[in-house]
């Protein structure tokens, strides 16, 4: 794995994200609630959280209130905290109120997860939407955010992706290899993106990287061909995965995880 933080304080919380012995994570995406409500799979929240935990995941990636309320699952365990800073109104279906095309806020900062204890921060950063000042304001919310994260020593994660108006394709390889680059460029410890259709492709983004890549799961898929892709991304070089749906809508969540942590890990 690339080696991208000298901070000690930075260094410490890595090793608490990734499994210190692969350098690679098993890493539940828990925020989406935030953003799209209670969908199927995420209710009631403290027992999914209680699951996940159980099944062995290096990290759980989730929203304030839920951190919040969600204490007594994470005191005195090893397992990873990462707070999602910002919010965004893209994900939504037109039957809720979605936006062909969204904006993005940030209602919470780096010392709330400071005082929270997290161990990352993770935050959106947009290409491809049609003004060119939103786009802008993306990058610039994303420098400030990592300005913070260097004064405190917490990790950065920027889930960098094309979308909006412009956008054809989200998982362009060259737009993927653009947006990537500039996240990394910007001071990211860590990089979130939209997985390429093909295996060679990806081993390319990732051995370009200036950063370590942990790659999302996307939209709900079949099972046994999720675990499959997840053998995949490996293979190329990941550094690890960062599931949603296709963790938390699995008809077994606990086994799917116990799947995916072998593929990553061994």
């Amino acid at each position: 794995m690339k080696s991208t933080v000298v901070d000690c304080g930075k260094l410490i919380r890595l090793k608490r994200l990734l499994n210190p012995r692969t350098n690679k994570g098993v890493i539940v995406a828990f925020d989406h609630g935030l953003m799209v409500g209670p969908i199927p799979g995420t209710s009631p929240p403290h027992e999914r959280l209680q699951l996940f935990l159980d099944a062995g995941v290096d990290a759980i990636l989730l929203s304030l209130g839920l951190l919040r309320r969600s204490v007594d699952l994470f005191a005195g365990r090893r397992v990873g905290i990462i707070l999602r800073l910002d919010w965004t109104n893209l994900w939504r279906e037109p039957s809720m109120l979605g936006f062909d095309e969204g904006r993005t806020s940030a209602p919470y900062a780096v010392e709330d997860a400071v005082r929270l204890g997290a161990d990352a921060v993770l935050t959106y950063m947009f290409v491809g939407l049609d003004d060119p000042a939103a786009e802008a304001e993306e990058v610039r919310r994303n420098a400030e955010v990592n300005r913070a994260c260097e004064r405190f020593g917490m990790i950065h994660i920027i889930e960098s992706m094309a979308r909006g108006r412009r956008v054809d394709q989200p998982n362009r390889k060259d737009l993927v290899a653009f947006h990537t680059r500039v996240a990394g460029e910007l001071g990211a410890d860590l990089i979130k993106t939209d997985i390429l259709p093909n295996e060679q492709d990806t081993a390319e983004i990732v051995s370009n990287s200036l950063i370590p890549i942990l790659l999302a799961g996307g939209p709900k898929g079949e099972e046994s061909g999720v675990l499959d892709l997840v053998h995949r991304l490996v293979r190329a070089g990941a550094s690890g995965i960062i599931f949603g749906r296709n963790v938390f809508q699995s008809a077994n969540p606990a086994a799917f995880l116990h799947a995916a942590r072998a593929a990553v890990h061994e």
